[in-house]
C-alpha cells in the first residue's frame, strides 16, 4: 500500500504496478489537487543543483525516467527552457550551481551582467549579478505528471482509493493493518508518502504486541505563495516567453531567493522560496493578501524589468527537514515500512526516480544509489528525534 499519491506516491504506485505484486494507494483528496505541495501548473528541472552535488547522479537518472513515462504514456509533460542562477558570484545559488555543474561536468556558460541583458531581456541585473546557464534545465508540468502516473498506475492493475483519510496503523508480525474512513486493510508492505500529514500518520502507528512509537520527526510545514502576473507593456510580451526566457532561480540578497517560470500562457509565473510562515496543513488557505501581491509586484518590476498585472495566486505547502534534504527510509523498528520525505521545496523533479527507488526497496531490490544522506539517523534527523537514538 502506497499512503498519499502526490508527486512521489504516485509515482511509487505506478512503478509498484510494473512489478506484477497487488499493489493499491490512498490519498485523503482526489489527486492532483490544490491541497498539499504538488500543484500549481509548473516545477522546475535543473542538473547544476546549488543544494549538493549529491544529488547530481538521482536528477540525471530522474530525467531519464520522466523521458520513459513520456513515452509510455504519449503525455508532455516536460519543456526544455534551459535555467538560469542569477547572483552575485558569492551567493549559494551561484556558487553551489558551479560546484555541482563543475563536480559532475554539466555543461554551462557562466554569464556577466551584462551578457545576461543582451542574451535575455527579461532580466534585469544589478552590474555585479552573473548568471550560470545549463542548457537542459525546464518545466514540468505537476498536476499533468501526477495524472499520468495514476491512470499508468491504474492501466497496469493498481487499485486506487480516493478521498479516503487513513486513521490508524496496527504492526502485526508481517503483516500491517490499516483503519480508514471506509475500510480496514492487510498489506504485507506499506510506504508513507504522505507529505504535510506525515507525522500525523505516524502519530497513529503502533505494534500488536508492544509500543514502538516513532517519536514526531523534525518537519516542518510551511505555506508557500505562487504569483501569475501579466505585463501591462505589450510591446515586451516576447521576451518573456519561453523561446526567450529560462527559468531561473535568482538570490537577489543573501539568503533571499524567487524563481520564476517564463509566461505559458496565463502571464509569468514567480514566487519566494523558503518565505513561507508555519502551519497546519489541515488548514492551508488559498487566500493571498494584497500585501503579499505588492511585496512580489515589486520585485517583479525591480528584477523583470515589467510592469506587472496580477493574474492570479496560489498556495501550496513546503514539508521541510532541518538541514533541507530528503526523508527516505525504513523504519527503525519495522522494516516493512518506509518514511518517504523527498521534501523542503526542491523534490517534485525527483518524483519520476523517487517513486522506483521506493518501489525497489519495497520489494528488496538493490537501488542502484547511496541513500544514506537521506537517512532517519543523519544527526540533522536524529539528534531532534529521541527515539532515533538507540
Amino acid at each position: 500500500m502506497v499512503v498519499g499519491l502526490g508527486a512521489n506516491g504516485s509515482s511509487t504506485l505506478y512503478h509498484l504496478s510494473r512489478t506484477g505484486r497487488k499493489v493499491i494507494g490512498i490519498d485523503r483528496f482526489t489527486p492532483p489537487h490544490t491541497h498539499g505541495s504538488s500543484h500549481g501548473e509548473s516545477r522546475i528541472i535543473r542538473q547544476a543543483y546549488y543544494e549538493d552535488p549529491v544529488y547530481v547522479p538521482l536528477l540525471q537518472a530522474a530525467y531519464e525516467e520522466w523521458e520513459r513515462l513520456e513515452k509510455a504514456s504519449g503525455k508532455k509533460l516536460f519543456l526544455k527552457t534551459g535555467g538560469i542562477m542569477l547572483g552575485d558570484k558569492d551567493t549559494a545559488v551561484v556558487r553551489g550551481s558551479k560546484l555541482s555543474a563543475d563536480t559532475h561536468g554539466i555543461p554551462y556558460e557562466y554569464l556577466d551582467s551584462t551578457s545576461l541583458r543582451q542574451r535575455f531581456p527579461a532580466f534585469r541585473p544589478a552590474d555585479d549579478t552573473v548568471g550560470l546557464l545549463e542548457k537542459e534545465a525546464g518545466i514540468l508540468f505537476p498536476e499533468e505528471c501526477i495524472r499520468t502516473f495514476l491512470d499508468q498506475a491504474i492501466t497496469q492493475g493498481a487499485a486506487i482509493h480516493y478521498d479516503e483519510l487513513v486513521l490508524n496503523i496496527v504492526h502485526d508480525k508481517n503483516s500491517i493493518e490499516i483503519t480508514t474512513t471506509k475500510e480496514k486493510y492487510s498489506v504485507g508492505s506499506l510506504i508513507l508518502s504522505a507529505g504535510a500529514w506525515t507525522n500525523q500518520l505516524l502519530s497513529g502507528l503502533h505494534s500488536s504486541d508492544a509500543m514502538h512509537p516513532l517519536a514526531s520527526l523534525p518537519l516542518t510545514v510551511k505555506r508557500q505563495v505562487l504569483f501569475w502576473f501579466a505585463n501591462d507593456n505589450a510591446q515586451d510580451h516576447d521576451r518573456f516567453l519561453p523561446a526567450n526566457m529560462p527559468i531561473y532561480i535568482w538570490e537577489y540578497t543573501e539568503g533571499k531567493m524567487f524563481y520564476g517560470f517564463p509566461d505559458l500562457g496565463a502571464g509569468i509565473k514567480i514566487a519566494p522560496h523558503h518565505r513561507g510562515h508555519s502551519i497546519d496543513p489541515d488548514h492551508l488557505s488559498q487566500d493571498v493578501s494584497q500585501k503579499e501581491i505588492e511585496e512580489m509586484k515589486d520585485i517583479a518590476r525591480e528584477y523583470l524589468g515589467m510592469s506587472p498585472v496580477f493574474q492570479k495566486s496560489a498556495v501550496c505547502m513546503y514539508t521541510n527537514t532541518p538541514d533541507e534534504n530528503f526523508i527516505i527510509d525504513f523504519h527503525p523498528e519495522y522494516k516493512n515500512i518506509i518514511i518517504a520525505s523527498p521534501c523542503s521545496g526542491h523534490g517534485f523533479k525527483f518524483s519520476s526516480l523517487t517513486g522506483r527507488i521506493l518501489s525497489d526497496m519495497a520489494m528488496g531490490n538493490d537501488t542502484g544509489f547511496d541513500l544514506s544522506p537521506f537517512s532517519l539517523t543523519r544527526p540533522a534527523i536524529a539528534t531532534a528525534s529521541p527515539s532515533l537514538q538507540k
